[in-house]
């Protein structure tokens, strides 16, 4: 790939970011952003079509566009409204000119425009000049892209009447992403509607101004699509006209912008910027470029080192790497075909697809791309990860038309699993490492990595800070317990060249070989700025209510919610009970530090529930570890939309909002809810999730997950979650934890919309009945009406009803063995007798044991082996 020179590097950023503004004036338009008449009329004819035989100007939004860039010239970078910067037009002519074009640059905008919205270009004139009614236009709200989706059982709404719900018109927050019913959306009059824009607009401009790293237009561009993301992301694209407003406005505007960046490079590395060309959308001018992260789990979960110190530092930084190792890569993608940041149309839970130019220089820079990247894995990992990058899928603008969308995105799905197949080159990587034992040194500590077990000690990080106890490491294990440790404490990161001086801080293996991480830049920033060592600078915060994006830099939603010990766990004694025979009470006093994340066997001990005398506690110190993830997600990608629907801003919207509810939703919800404030999320996002809490505490928060799930979909039956669990020593290694949770959740997959519990599956309407039935005997053994010995004899007959129902489906001959499981009917009436109303009498007593006794057979019948979750659970936390 060719070096661009500074005007063709000015060039691309300046297509980019004037495609990514293009539709800024609806957002101001909509405000009523105060512009003067007289600009409005200089520049109309410049900026806007006219249509003669309606005698007006069209598509006001436009002029508004140019008023946004010169008015709020001092929040922009100065280049912006400079006209020397990069080739051929002003930056505001670019971004404003996009119905009006003359320019074979504002071309590829008005093109770029025209293919996010999924029209040809018939029908893109045809839409915008039939006169419509604009009446109440400001009133429109954005619907949910989950109301539209349909599968089997959900209804598709076929007009916008029939949608019933709405996002609010407010800045992204935890609480905003959710759909509302849209009767408390929707304002009655154009006042409060205008109101609601000016509000949401005045807080983007103030937040604008605050923007860091002007002087670096790549970093303050990212810092401005978080932003926009941020006050855009509520925002209906389009408003009038027959449409469905089902896209954001983020959406439409970052999705045009990667397109638009594609066909300029396109035309410059073919030398055919005419505008003849451009408009051509026949020529397959783009290529899809996918990547996926190989080995996740035995990348995160590795185990094998000779001390289990540091396990949930390294736990978070291997979960933290897989996110950072796919982003880099992109991010190295992009860079060296020369794309800006957009061009990463979906990047969520270690997979990628960026949009690029398709030209036989960009097929070669991919593939030496995946060569560097995956000899930098093998040589530090050994083939236990690798990243597939596919590029083989050619396109059209014809092809991102809406109705052939479809097709489009069903043959880059089938390249990506085409490329699973070869997830490892054999004929490079295949064999023995033949100077693995050449890399060891003797004279350490400890020549093998104590931590990972597989790479060599390495005598840069000897005795390392990082390192507490232990005195050697690989620079991997090193790197991980320092992301570990960091990210409990900072919410910043920055990413920078090898050659940045980082006074001390960073990892000592850059990733993969180009990107310098640290979390502790400040006071360097300006200056790692200003002479462009400073790739990236994210807030990594846990999201909270109504405190997003208020840093002035990206925010990027990839670390997870972590428990911290408080003041208030110097006094709770379930963490200082002895019921953990290898901990002393003086060890575990020790461990509480205030703001230090939580040990497992702590968090394990928050089960246990206080019975009332002399601090005695009853429960079962134990973890529940949680699975889940989003049923047919490629058949919800693939088929969900009807097929005139199927737009790359749509596919874009769906993936970016499933990413929301696990990235954003969840974690604020694990940090704010007293309930499950000592839950761990291992990782979230993209479309699973994996946390692990005190056993009852993640039970009850199954129910909270599909509940709130349902909610954020608009109770579309076609989107469901399947979950397992699986409850665990709070000493077992953390594969173990992983490996038993992963086979609850094949279990709860094997039939979709399901749950796993104590090795059985069920549905999500009996687990609620099942949360009932467990209120329900708690409350007769708080009253005393039954007593432990008719618990432990009702395991008894669920297990004689389990066997009976097999029964049902064996064919040949049966034993008399066989048949004693249907005694347990007769059983169950002589136990209840026994064992049910024993401090009542008489015919009190009678009638309370037929009650009951009836009300436990219906169960038994009903829910079989599934009885077991409110049993166990009320067992477990009776013991002692």
């Amino acid at each position: 790939m060719r070096e661009f020179n500074q005007k063709e590097y000015e060039t691309i950023y300046k297509i980019a970011i004037a495609a990514y503004l293009h539709d800024i004036g609806k957002f101001a338009e909509r405000a009523d952003f105060n512009v003067s008449k007289k600009f409005l009329l200089d520049n109309a004819d410049l900026y806007q079509p006219y249509i003669k035989t309606q005698k007006r100007h069209t598509h006001r939004h436009a002029i508004y566009t140019a008023a946004f860039i010169e008015y709020l010239e001092k929040y922009l970078p100065k280049p912006f409204n400079k006209g020397q910067w990069g080739l051929d037009d002003s930056f505001i002519n670019l971004a404003a000119g996009h119905h009006k074009p003359e320019t074979p640059l504002q071309w590829i905008i008005a093109i770029a425009d025209r293919v996010s919205s999924g029209f040809d270009r018939n029908e893109f004139e045809d839409h915008y000049n039939t006169k419509t009614d604009i009446t109440h236009y400001k009133r429109t709200r954005l619907v949910s892209i989950f109301e539209l989706l349909s599968i089997e059982k959900h209804k598709r709404p076929e007009k916008l009447d029939d949608f019933k719900f709405r996002y609010a018109l407010k800045e992204l927050s935890p609480i905003n992403l959710f759909p509302k019913d849209r009767d408390a959306v929707i304002p009655n009059d154009d006042d409060k509607a205008q109101t609601d824009y000016k509000n949401l607009f005045s807080k983007f401009c103030n937040a604008l101004e605050g923007l860091e790293h002007k002087d670096n237009i790549p970093l303050w561009f990212e810092h401005f699509d978080s932003l926009f993301m941020i006050y855009g992301s509520c925002i209906p694209s389009a408003t009038v006209g027959d449409v469905i407003p089902d896209i954001s406005l983020y959406d439409h505007s970052r999705i045009t912008s990667a397109i638009a960046s594609a066909i300029y490079l396109y035309h410059l590395e073919t030398d055919s910027l005419t505008i003849d060309k451009i408009t051509d959308y026949s020529d397959k001018k783009f290529l899809i470029v996918s990547g996926d992260f190989y080995g996740i789990q035995d990348f995160i979960f590795s185990y094998g080192g000779s001390t289990g110190k540091e396990s949930a530092k390294l736990l978070r930084g291997r979960s933290f790497a897989v996110s950072i190792l796919s982003e880099l890569t992109a991010d190295m993608l992009c860079k060296r075909i020369g794309l800006p940041f957009p061009a990463i149309i979906l990047n969520a839970a270690g997979k990628f697809t960026i949009l690029a130019p398709n030209t036989s220089k960009i097929r070669d820079t991919v593939q030496q791309v995946e060569s560097e990247v995956n000899n930098w894995l093998f040589n530090h990992y050994y083939g236990q990860v690798s990243i597939g990058i596919s590029a083989h899928v050619e396109a059209s603008c014809n092809d991102f038309v809406s109705k052939n969308f479809g097709d489009l995105w069903d043959k880059v799905s089938t390249a990506i699993e085409k490329k699973k197949f070869s997830k490892i080159d054999l004929e490079k990587y295949g064999g023995a490492i033949t100077d693995y034992l050449d890399n060891f040194n003797n004279t350490l500590n400890s020549p093998l990595c104590p931590f990972c077990g597989k790479r060599p000690s390495s005598e840069q990080v000897e005795n390392d800070r990082v390192l507490g106890d232990v005195k050697s490491s690989c620079k991997i294990c090193r790197d991980h317990i320092y992301i570990g440790s960091r990210l409990t404490k900072k919410t910043k990161i920055a990413i920078t060249t090898t050659d940045a001086d980082l006074y001390g801080e960073g990892l000592s293996e850059p990733i993969l070989g180009n990107y310098q991480l640290s979390f502790d830049v400040t006071g360097k920033l300006q200056k790692l700025s200003s002479t462009g060592k400073l790739i990236k600078y994210w807030d990594i915060a846990t999201p909270t209510e109504g405190d997003i994006g208020n840093e002035g830099i990206t925010v990027k939603f990839i670390n997870g919610y972590v428990p911290k010990y408080s003041k208030e766990d110097n006094y709770d004694e379930r963490l200082l009970s002895g019921k953990k025979r290898d901990k002393t009470k003086e060890e575990l006093i020790e461990a509480i530090k205030e703001d230090h994340p939580k040990t497992f066997l702590h968090i394990a001990k928050t089960a246990l529930n206080p019975a009332g005398e002399n601090n005695k506690f009853t429960g079962i110190e134990a973890l529940g570890v949680l699975k889940a993830d989003v049923d047919h997600l490629g058949l919800i990608f693939s088929c969900g939309l009807k097929k005139e629907m199927q737009t790359l801003s749509r596919l874009a919207a769906l993936s970016r909002n499933l990413n929301c509810y696990f990235s954003i939703f969840l974690p604020y919800t694990l940090s704010t809810n007293e309930n499950f404030k000592n839950i761990y999320t291992v990782f979230g996002g993209g479309d699973d999730l994996f946390l692990i809490g005190p056993w009852n505490k993640i039970i009850e928060f199954s129910d909270f997950l599909n509940d709130s799930f349902k909610n954020y979909v608009c109770q579309n039956q076609d989107i469901t979650l399947s979950t397992g669990i699986s409850i665990n020593k709070p000493d077992e290694p953390v594969r173990n934890l992983a490996e038993k949770s992963e086979q609850a959740l094949k279990a709860s997959k094997h039939k979709r919309n399901m749950i796993s519990i104590f090795g059985e599956t069920f549905t999500w309407d009996d687990f609620k009945e099942l949360l009932q039935i467990k209120r329900t005997i708690k409350s007769w053994l708080d009253a005393q009406i039954i007593n432990n010995a008719m618990l432990f004899r009702l395991n008894t007959f669920i297990e004689m009803r389990k066997k009976e129902e097999g029964l049902k489906n064996r064919k040949g001959h049966f034993s008399m063995e066989d048949l004693e499981c249907l005694k347990w009917r007769s059983m169950h009436k002589y136990m209840s007798a026994r064992n049910i109303g024993k401090k009542l009498k008489g015919e009190e007593r009678k009638k309370i044991i037929v009650e009951i006794s009836e009300q436990i057979a219906y169960w038994l019948e009903t829910f079989g082996g599934a009885l077991k979750v409110p049993l166990w659970w009320t067992i477990y936390d009776q013991r002692k």
